[in-house]
């Protein structure tokens, strides 16, 4: 027999072996079993996952609506006037608005308790409380303490939509008409001056912000010391350095919807754990159109295209692409006792009927789905979600898919390859050759990092898989634009520490501080290790692993803008997903990064249902792939995954080729690159 387990993560297991026919029978543990006694792993769940905001917004709407007794909602960022459900209209409003539905199901006796985070210098940066913290157009900020005649008039107005008016109402006390942005503006304002003082009955609201006495605790964890960020200033002067952002600037970036939990016995309870933010630019269908009235209008201009056509003519904001998950059961525990720690840490109370008791009457669906519901939560020092992609990344065999919108953790790729590497010599020491090793097809799709800062930690992440030639320029005999830039610092490091060596022993004792400091972004770099793939099938041939990086983009199908570049625009990947082998699965708010491993507050849903990881692993591939070839994967065999892999990396080539000549392409998949070069970094 053998006996194996991660002491981080699981109990140890004995798997009896067939002497005879040398075979054992073992389960796979993806769940966090060390971990049961704070977020345990639950059975029976019924488990819906939604793709975009469409889909995604219009359930959440539903079954908001339908609430009899109590409605729980954190928050990242929180838009009143975001509409769920959206009918085509150029002109705000297209539907309902958030706010007005939390209104009108606490006007009819819905508790409603609002739960998102607020920090005064990053909230106006992100502007993640529209109307609190900013506006949809850049340049001005109208929420401010002073209320002028005109806005208590607005105020009255403003009043009576609570009770169902529609919000364009609004604006009629105003003595001159307004735009509708400026309406919507006005609308958001008023909302949150609303809730704030408590004139909308039965719905409360409180913020949190970043405890970096626990965030600093949690990332100096002894069991993780890869997790403590570097102090030291970076190379650039004046721009903040990573530890602050991290530290002293960490977000509550959960996203979770219950809906009457304890009512009835839980028997109607429902809840959401999301990656999608309740703002409207987070809404988009899974067309992610060129241009369409139904996204917000980049007023901002927040996008590429929408700087590059300006004012004059006005765009809609990036394609954006994201899930949620809803799911009712035993599950729904954990997401509770969640919303209730942080509830209270922010000095809210308990309703009469509240307790951490598992409702009697939650839901038990026959063939359920198996949830664990794991965190980042620095006040209680959980790093759960590390753990489950620390562990599952080690029990991949066929596929891992990863789409993250942060993609630079990359002491998980070491894991990753370290893992692998024992996996191929435990196959050939069980007397299998390299080439009869189960290949591991990894493929990533990310965007391109939104902040320059956020490019070198990616350039890290892609290194270490191999794939350093996507970014950076190929200039310099071949070597990446980054690496180039690395091998510059260096060089200066070894100039000035060659000089402070040529010092005399008594001129060392009284000049320390002149021993140089390796800059934050070249002590990483040196941990990053390229590793050698073969040239003609790209498998990094150690580990039995081939890797494909890809971005989405969109294609203008309407009127073509005059440069032919411009007709494409990128489709944001905001997803935390990870699939493995049609076999695990998890998403929700964590990105792959050191602030969600370890800083930000964060959940995750985890499942191990072979059904819905299969029924997702072919409904996003083909979606993003547009139906080309066999590039869904068919059943997820070794075989059919290979082949899909191909047909991936086929139709990114094409697609490529067709950009460059300014045609249309298939699905959305493209080949991941970015040139940038740059010598500082964000957290």
């Amino acid at each position: 027999m053998m006996s194996a387990s991660t002491p981080q993560t699981h109990q140890a297991n004995t798997t009896h072996i067939d002497t005879t026919k040398r075979v054992a029978h073992c389960t796979v543990q993806w769940f966090c079993e060390r971990d049961q006694a704070k977020h345990p792993i639950t059975f029976h769940n019924q488990l819906d996952i939604f793709m975009c905001g469409q889909q995604a917004f219009s359930e959440i709407a539903r079954d908001i609506a339908r609430a009899q007794s109590t409605v729980d909602l954190i928050c990242w960022g929180f838009d009143p006037a975001m509409e769920l459900i959206r009918k085509e209209n150029s002109a705000w409003p297209r539907g309902q608005t958030y706010g007005d539905l939390l209104s009108a199901i606490a006007a009819r006796g819905v508790k409603v308790r609002l739960l998102v985070w607020h920090a005064y210098l990053p909230g106006y940066i992100q502007n993640n409380l529209v109307g609190l913290t900013g506006d949809q157009r850049s340049g001005y900020l109208l929420s401010t303490p002073n209320t002028s005649a005109e806005d208590i008039a607005l105020g009255a107005a403003m009043q009576s939509s609570m009770t169902g008016l529609p919000p364009s109402a609004n604006t009629a006390m105003r003595k001159t008409p307004v735009s509708p942005e400026q309406a919507r503006q006005d609308y958001c304002v008023q909302w949150w001056r609303n809730a704030q003082a408590g004139r909308i009955p039965n719905l409360e609201v409180r913020s949190r912000k970043n405890n970096a006495d626990a965030i600093l605790k949690n990332l100096r964890d002894p069991a993780s010391p890869e997790d403590m960020p570097s102090a030291a200033a970076p190379s650039h002067a004046g721009l903040i350095n990573e530890y602050d952002l991290i530290v002293k600037n960490g977000t509550h970036h959960q996203k979770t919807l219950l809906i009457d939990y304890t009512h009835l016995g839980g028997k109607a309870a429902t809840g959401y754990v999301m990656g999608l933010n309740s703002t409207s630019d987070y809404w988009d269908t899974s067309e992610h159109l060129f241009d369409t009235s139904l996204r917000e209008t980049d007023w901002a201009l927040k996008s590429a295209t929408a700087r590059q056509l300006g004012q004059r003519r006005p765009v809609s904001r990036d394609p954006l692409h994201d899930y949620v998950s809803r799911i009712q059961g035993a599950a729904l525990q954990d997401v509770h006792r969640n919303f209730f720690s942080a509830w209270l840490r922010a000095g809210g109370k308990a309703h009469p009927e509240e307790n951490t008791a598992l409702p009697s009457l939650l839901p038990k669906v026959k063939n359920g789905s198996v949830i664990q519901i794991v965190r980042t939560q620095p006040e209680e020092s959980d790093k759960t979600i590390k753990n489950a992609y620390f562990q599952s990344a080690g029990l991949a065999r066929n596929y891992l898919y990863i789409e993250n919108q942060y993609f630079f953790y990359e002491c998980w790729v070491r894991h990753l390859k370290e893992k692998r590497s024992k996996f191929i010599q435990w196959a050939q020491d069980a007397g299998k050759k390299h080439q009869e090793c189960t290949l591991l097809h990894m493929i990533c799709v990310i965007p391109q990092p939104e902040d320059d800062g956020m490019v070198p930690r990616t350039y890290d992440m892609v290194r270490s898989l191999g794939e350093g030639k996507s970014m950076g320029s190929n200039e310099q005999g071949g070597q990446g634009g980054q690496q180039a830039l690395l091998a510059a610092m260096r060089k200066q490091y070894d100039r000035d520490l060659a000089g402070w060596n040529s010092l005399g022993t008594h001129e060392q004792m009284e000049r320390p501080h002149m021993e140089p400091q390796k800059p934050a972004l070249l002590q990483t770099a040196d941990q990053v290790r390229e590793p050698v793939k073969n040239p003609k099938t790209g498998e990094i041939e150690s580990m039995g692993l081939k890797v494909l990086l890809a971005r989405l983009i969109t294609h203008n199908k309407g009127r073509p803008l005059p440069k032919p570049a411009s007709n494409y625009r990128q489709v944001y990947i905001h997803s935390k997903l990870m699939l493995i082998d049609d076999s695990f699965l998890t998403l929700g708010s964590a990105n792959m990064n050191l602030r969600s491993m370890a800083g930000d507050s964060e959940i995750n849903m985890v499942t191990n249902d072979v059904d819905k990881t299969t029924e997702l692993r072919k409904r996003v591939w083909a979606q993003h792939t547009g139906g080309f070839g066999f590039c869904d994967g068919g059943d997820g065999t070794e075989k059919a995954i290979l082949r899909a892999f191909n047909d991936w990396m086929q139709l990114m080539k094409m697609n490529d080729i067709s950009v460059f000549k300014g045609e249309p392409i298939t699905g959305f998949v493209i080949p991941f690159r970015d040139t940038r070069q740059i010598s500082f970094r964000h957290g």
